[in-house]
């Protein structure tokens, strides 16, 4: 079903209206009416709120979007890393949940920090986050159906576009300072088992990954007592410009010139995870305009890499990318269209229905491959068009699937499907409890 009834949309949003009062403003015909323009990726965000505003595609694996800090390296203070009331910023995150309704939420793996001055201390050991993240206005901050865009006060323009597996990003740096990207690779939301990266400066390129996994700081298979990882989320990115200096640090030490590291940070919260964990950095020429593309794979690197060569051509641009995410959110919204109400309550609307199609996530490669609950490498079942992650609770399966199963039924076809092979996979492998979301490789 492709078309929502107009009437019973006017039915929903158009307030009830005196018979003396005046008309409605004119608004726009069903024809004309984009709906992705009434999207704001902000509503949500504020105080409690459980979404985050960053780059996405409809259900798609990556979601580029900043990691904001209340003074606490280990903890947001957010449902899902972004919250709308704390103007500093940590990184900015390739993976998140929307809905989560928790803090730390889940996700929010390997935040990358553009910071403008020389990188001398292990930003592992800023437990604080007083110098390794910046101030930003809300006044400096642009969210879009595919897009995300801000300038911090440290004076670094970063600007965001993804694919479904892959993302380019420009940062335009200060012209007096050095400029660099820092990869805290071990820093997920709810802490990490391991983490790895390797920096080729040679080759403008940084590659790793991160063995994490849980919800809201808990651990859904296990306990708190015997804790474990559900996933690896490798990536792979390359940059447009020479990598002037590099470095990697773990825990509070800082290695210059180093190119490789491991270390995780744990699993608990508070002071057993502040000081730990591992990353490395990239340093580039003052006043650069870096342009890195990225891309993440749950399956392995070569995957990450297959995913960014087919979904990424080596000159796109942000601009190149956000124009096809604007059309492709635009073509998803136009599943229901409405007519009659404000711009407000067209903005409540499409907004919502945006929020609706950020999950479930794609969990499978290009190639098909994806991670099964078995901890083994599997291939989409024969006539399953994607392998789905990122499985909410009971409020999903009482009204979510049902929005999806009227607008999208291919979609929530395949997302049965995935609940399917996951479930025979761990039936299979004789593991009770574990996770739609595959467990460590």
């Amino acid at each position: 079903m492709r078309w929502l009834a107009a009437g019973l949309a006017v039915a929903l949003l158009a307030p009830a209206v005196p018979a003396e009062a005046s008309a409605l403003p004119a608004v726009p015909t069903e024809a004309s009416l984009d709906p992705a323009s009434y999207v704001d990726p902000l509503i949500g965000s504020q105080r409690d709120g459980n979404t985050w505003p960053g780059a996405v595609r409809p259900f798609g694996m990556i979601s580029w979007s900043p990691t904001t800090t209340r003074g606490d390296q280990t903890s947001t203070g957010a449902a899902n890393g972004y919250q709308y009331d704390v103007t500093r910023v940590r990184g900015f995150s390739l993976t998140h949940v929307n809905g989560a309704g928790c803090n730390p939420g889940a996700a929010g793996d390997v935040p990358i920090m553009p910071y403008v001055g020389t990188v001398d201390s292990s930003p592992t050991a800023d437990t604080t986050d007083a110098k390794y993240a910046s101030n930003f206005s809300h006044a400096n901050e642009s969210a879009k159906p595919g897009r995300y865009t801000v300038t911090l006060d440290s004076g670094v323009k970063t600007d965001l576009a993804v694919t479904t597996r892959a993302g380019v990003g420009e940062f335009t740096f200060p012209t007096d300072q050095p400029a660099n990207l820092l990869f805290r690779t071990s820093n997920s939301l709810n802490g990490s088992e391991d983490a790895e990266i390797t920096i080729d400066p040679a080759g403008r390129k940084v590659t790793g990954s991160v063995l994490t996994g849980a919800f809201c700081g808990r651990r859904a298979n296990g306990g708190v007592n015997n804790r474990k990882s559900y996933y690896r989320l490798y990536f792979t990115a390359s940059f447009d410009q020479p990598i002037v200096a590099n470095g990697t640090w773990k825990d509070s030490t800082l290695t210059p010139g180093s190119t490789q590291t491991t270390g995780g940070e744990g699993y608990k919260t508070g002071r057993d995870r502040l000081g730990r964990g591992s990353g490395g950095y990239m340093t580039f020429a003052p006043g650069t305009e870096v342009r890195m593309r990225i891309g993440i794979s749950y399956v392995s690197l070569a995957g990450a890499e297959q995913n960014l060569r087919a979904e990424l051509r080596p000159q796109t641009t942000v601009d190149g990318v956000a124009a096809d995410g604007y059309r492709d959110w635009r073509s998803e919204l136009e599943n229901v269209r409405i007519t009659g109400g404000t711009d407000n309550q067209r903005t409540t609307f499409y907004t919502a229905l945006y929020h609706a199609m950020l999950q479930p996530n794609v969990f499978n490669d290009v190639d098909g491959r994806y991670l099964g609950s078995d901890w083994q490498i599997h291939r989409l079942a024969p006539g399953q068009r994607a392998q789905y992650g990122t499985f909410s609770g009971w409020d999903q399966y009482r009204a979510h699937i049902r929005l999806l199963a009227l607008l999208k039924p291919e979609i929530a076809g395949d997302f049965a499907q995935s609940m399917y092979q996951f479930a025979q996979q761990t039936r299979e492998f004789g593991t009770a409890g574990c996770t739609t979301t595959g467990r460590r490789t």
